[in-house]
């Protein structure tokens, strides 16, 4: 058996990318996104013991990384501040991906605006399915069913839309 910081350098290791992607989704600021990125490591830290086994791993650290991205969000100081305006890849449905690579970055930039117009549960489940996380796996990060991941996932995509598409009124 590992000791304590063993068991915690190997799951920030393995999972330290999409934790940093996942504070990408709620934090402006790169100065504030590294704090909340430190956030989530302490409270990885504090609660490793606490790691029953009962699910996945990686489903902890997402559980562990959105309700700490959640309390940034509570925090009325920086309320404002929600996701960040230089997104990293996953378009999905809505931006024309066979567009020349200066409108991809802009359309990526707009996507990410449209995002971040989402209430901060919506946010998370985009920011975990374009994680490439599972639906079973969402459901347990978020501590809803797996029905109910597939049915706001589906309002979700409808919304994105309806955004993308107010908003591409507002630039024409």
């Amino acid at each position: 058996m590992m000791d304590k910081e063993s068991r915690f350098k190997a799951v920030v290791e393995q999972h330290n990318d999409r934790i940093y992607r996942l504070c990408l989704c709620y934090v402006r600021d790169p100065d504030e996104r590294k704090d909340v990125y430190q956030e989530v490591l302490v409270n990885l830290w504090k609660s490793l013991d606490s790691f029953e086994g009962r699910s996945q791993m990686s489903t902890w650290v997402y559980r562990v990384t959105v309700n700490t991205c959640f309390g940034y969000l509570r925090s009325e100081k920086r309320r404002k501040k929600v996701f960040d305006d230089n997104p990293g890849v996953g378009i999905g449905d809505i931006a024309d991906e066979t567009a020349e690579p200066a409108h991809i970055e802009t359309d990526i930039a707009r996507l990410y605006a449209c995002i971040s117009q989402l209430e901060p549960v919506d946010r998370a489940l985009v920011s975990l399915y374009l994680e490439d996380i599972g639906t079973r796996e969402t459901a347990d990060i978020l501590g809803i069913s797996e029905g109910n991941v597939r049915v706001k996932l589906h309002r979700i995509r409808k919304s994105l839309k309806e955004i993308w598409e107010r908003t591409n009124d507002g630039l024409e």
